[in-house]
């Protein structure tokens, strides 16, 4: 009877030992992680903080919805031991997509500090990826701006070339239209000058010509 009552408090120190070991969210529901928004997995996932609910999102629009609990492993950064600790609250097909009114980001946050160094390891190597192909895209889209601001700077510049090789052109053939046409009025005014001096000259000559004859009949 003595060793019975001796046992127990041997066996609820075992047990409260365990239940330390054992990791708990008391607070969390079922959560579907196919639909579940970034806070809602937070609030709800045992290690699971910004950096790994984005992760999760982001395979989800990449690879489609989990076809069960256990592909949540694929993603960067999530490993075998935070789906262990999660797996009675992940769904398919069921549970919360949206955080509720209570704030649990101080919860999630040191959840995931709890998480193994490998697990966080790999959620950061998995953040710097995409950080560098976002980096790599900007750079990549900056470029292609840069070469179609290039391509319309030089168009614009052989047009407005064009624009004033046009303009050149105009002035150089209106001054020899010009020119032309002065050249042409010069030489109708020569050629009507020599016409009045024929005459008058003529005219001269005939006169000269009369007044000696009379004079000839004298």
């Amino acid at each position: 009877m003595n060793m019975q009552f001796k046992s127990i408090p041997l066996i609820v120190i075992m047990m409260m030992l365990v239940l330390t070991l054992v990791p708990i969210n008391v607070s969390a529901d079922t959560v579907n992680i196919n639909k579940a928004d970034e806070k809602a997995l937070q609030q709800n996932l045992s290690g699971i903080g910004p950096v790994k609910a984005r992760a999760i999102i982001d395979y989800r629009k990449k690879h489609g919805s989990f076809k069960s609990a256990e592909d949540i492993q694929k993603v960067p950064g999530i490993g075998k031991e935070l789906y262990n600790n999660n797996r009675k609250n992940m769904s398919t097909s069921r549970g919360l997509t949206r955080a509720t009114e209570r704030s649990n980001e101080k919860s999630a946050l040191r959840d995931e500090s709890k998480s193994s160094p490998r697990d966080r390891q790999q959620g950061k190597k998995g953040s710097k990826d995409k950080d560098a192909k976002k980096s790599t895209k900007d750079k990549q889209d900056k470029a292609k701006n840069n070469d179609k601001k290039d391509a319309k700077g030089k168009k614009d510049k052989n047009d407005k070339s064009k624009k004033s090789n046009k303009t050149n052109k105009d002035k150089v053939n209106k001054d020899e239209s010009s020119k032309s046409n002065k050249d042409s009025k010069q030489k109708k005014a020569k050629k009507s000058d020599k016409a009045k001096k024929s005459v008058k000259d003529k005219k001269s000559k005939k006169d000269n010509k009369s007044k000696k004859s009379g004079k000839d009949k004298k």
